[in-house]
């Protein structure tokens, strides 16, 4: 349970046509590690390392600068990573819309094994913007913030993860 200020600052966990950038912010700050986590669990695996977050004041930080861009209307859809990870998390976002899907580029995040970075459970969040000037905020408040993307009028979602390539439809 949560103080909430005013109900009808209402974020979606759906991307939108016509709305700006997908970003993503890593919350934990800690490399992407697969143990413990779903795609372990397939492979029936435990996994030796497991995410952790870094810094409670960090994850104050962007909590709060979040909440002061919703009730700004600066975010236009969001959705938390955690169990799935960052892929199960976008492919949620495309799916309660037809002809919704995007075309993102994961590099910047510097992992190179992508079914880390996309498996991995760091606490984070993906968000899309309504424009760039979020970027200001983010970077006053000192959070780290990745612009991964951009919502497409398809039924595609494409991840670009240095040379490789995923297309899911």
């Amino acid at each position: 349970a949560a103080n909430c200020n005013d109900i009808t600052k209402v974020v979606e966990p759906v991307f939108k046509q016509n709305a700006g950038a997908i970003y993503y912010i890593n919350l934990s700050q800690d490399d992407f590690k697969l143990g413990v986590s779903s795609f372990a669990q397939i492979m029936n695996k435990i996994g030796s390392y497991t995410p952790n977050v870094k810094s409670a004041n960090y994850v104050k930080t962007v909590f709060n600068t979040i909440q002061d861009l919703i009730r700004n209307e600066q975010i236009v859809a969001g959705h938390d990573v955690s169990s799935g990870g960052l892929i199960t998390t976008l492919l949620e976002m495309c799916f309660a819309d037809t002809n919704l899907g995007a075309e993102l580029d994961i590099t910047k995040l510097n992992e190179k094994d992508s079914f880390k970075v996309l498996f991995a459970e760091n606490s984070g969040v993906v968000f899309q913007a309504k424009d760039t000037s979020i970027e200001d905020v983010l970077s006053q408040a000192k959070i780290e913030f990745f612009n991964i993307g951009k919502v497409t009028e398809s039924d595609v979602l494409s991840v670009i993860n240095h040379a490789e390539v995923f297309t899911m439809t």
